[in-house]
């Protein structure tokens, strides 16, 4: 398990430096009105995909764990497969929220600080493959997830259109205190 966290968090932050230059640029060139305008259309339409109004979704690997990568003992596998999962590359994105997160780093938080949204992705992917094995039953867990799926997305949906809200607001100067 050590091995695939580790892998977690290094994919993350691979992620994280490689959105490093797009997101400085986006911030250098675009205006702030601009930016902020393209970071709400950008979490509309994730919103509509996710409430199956827009009728796609966004691309990705939605691929199992080959065996050959699991089977290796010297946890070279666990690695691999951990740092495929931490960049978003590999398996399945159970919700779309990760792109309203891309976005948000791309233009509306502080370049530097994409490194950390990769890490905050791996955190996530890790708390999750964490508490399904500490729960000792995988598929029971998985089971209750599923049962419990949509009001789990809409509560993250809720508190990330809140920390957004408040995001911009402080950057507008706009807080009443």
């Amino acid at each position: 398990m050590q091995y695939f966290v580790r892998g977690l968090f290094l994919g993350g932050f691979a992620t994280g430096l490689l959105l490093l230059l797009p997101a400085a640029l986006v911030q250098a060139v675009a205006p702030d009105a601009v930016r902020t305008g393209a970071l709400t259309a950008a979490a509309v339409v994730f919103l509509g995909i996710e409430i199956r109004l827009l009728p796609f979704r966004m691309p990705q690997n939605a691929r199992l764990v080959p065996s050959d990568i699991v089977v290796r003992t010297d946890g070279s596998g666990a690695l691999q497969f951990g740092f495929e999962m931490g960049t978003g590359l590999r398996t399945f994105v159970p919700s779309h929220l990760p792109y309203v997160a891309i976005a948000a780093l791309l233009f509306a938080g502080p370049w530097w600080a994409t490194p950390l949204g990769g890490l905050a992705f791996a955190l996530g992917r890790a708390l999750m493959v964490r508490s399904s094995v500490r729960s000792g039953d995988a598929s029971a867990w998985d089971a209750a997830f599923v049962e419990r799926r949509r009001r789990i997305l809409w509560l993250l949906w809720v508190i990330a259109g809140c920390a957004g809200t408040v995001a911009v607001l402080i950057r507008h100067g706009n807080l009443p205190w």
